[in-house]
């Protein structure tokens, strides 16, 4: 089968992986349509590129076995007001574990990143019934086909849907649109749904432009049967700043705790 199906939000982010030898750069134009409520380019949007080159660079790392993402944190240093890209390298790759630095840069700089993420990858030895991973060698993969494109805001676009704005309950379905090469909420996305009920939490309570700040996403388990619902909790704050932990779960498999992310709102 192939990855991504023809609808999916890879492609209608209209994202581009670009290889040359040892470089991955996962960049997007950040359409008005990734924005967050404070009008750069939204978390949920930027960690969804980050996800998708630190798996690429993951993936090459760790050849002839496999990985599985453990934890992702994003901090927005400043808005990302158009098109944007992602960079990164290993800063170590153990037997047991890979953690990779990332960049994420504005469109045209290269002096300051706009954000910082940090990934950390669980080595996994190669089963009879591994995928196969190909390396493509330098080229460049274009997601998105000639009727990509976001039609309207990212977190409707995947199918969120706000629950109880001020106690942060959001619910996915896991649909092939979300989904990973295994059939499950793909990383990104679990990115985007913690980022969907935190601003869900800013409108509810806060003033303007709260937007999410940072993240960290701590992944337990894989999200197959949905809907995915968030469970926000307040840790402390005020209406111009907050902590929250929002917990993910698979409602369609008992409230299985999924994910568990730490969440810092403010203005940018």
């Amino acid at each position: 089968m192939d990855y991504p199906p023809p609808r999916h939000m890879l492609r209608d982010l209209r994202l581009e992986i670009a290889r040359a030898g040892e470089r991955v750069e996962v960049s997007g134009p950040g359409p008005g349509e990734t924005r967050s409520r404070g009008g750069g380019v939204s978390a949920g949007v930027l960690g969804v590129a980050v996800d998708v080159l630190g798996g690429n660079l993951a993936l090459r790392t760790v050849q002839p076995d496999w990985c599985v993402t453990s934890t992702l944190s994003l901090h927005l240093l400043r808005p990302v007001e158009g098109g944007f890209r992602v960079t990164g390298a290993p800063l170590r790759a153990g037997r047991t574990q890979i953690v990779l630095d990332v960049k994420v840069w504005g469109e045209g700089e290269s002096s300051k990143p706009a954000a910082v993420a940090a990934m950390a990858f669980t080595r996994i030895a190669r089963r009879e019934d591994t995928l196969e991973w190909v390396d493509t060698g330098d080229a460049r993969t274009v997601f998105a086909g000639p009727d990509s494109g976001l039609a309207k805001p990212f977190a409707e676009q995947l199918g969120c849907r706000v629950v109880d704005a001020a106690a942060g309950v959001v619910e996915l379905p896991v649909t092939d649109y979300v989904k990973n090469s295994v059939g499950a909420l793909q990383g990104g996305a679990v990115i985007a749904l913690v980022d969907a009920a935190a601003e869900a939490v800013a409108g509810a309570r806060m003033s303007d432009p709260v937007v999410t700040r940072d993240v960290a996403v701590h992944y337990l388990a894989l999200g197959r049967a949905g809907p995915i619902r968030t469970r926000t909790h307040w840790l402390s704050g005020d209406e111009r700043r907050a902590r929250l932990r929002v917990e993910l779960v698979d409602a369609g498999q008992d409230d299985r705790l999924l994910s568990v992310a730490d969440v810092g709102l403010g203005p940018l």
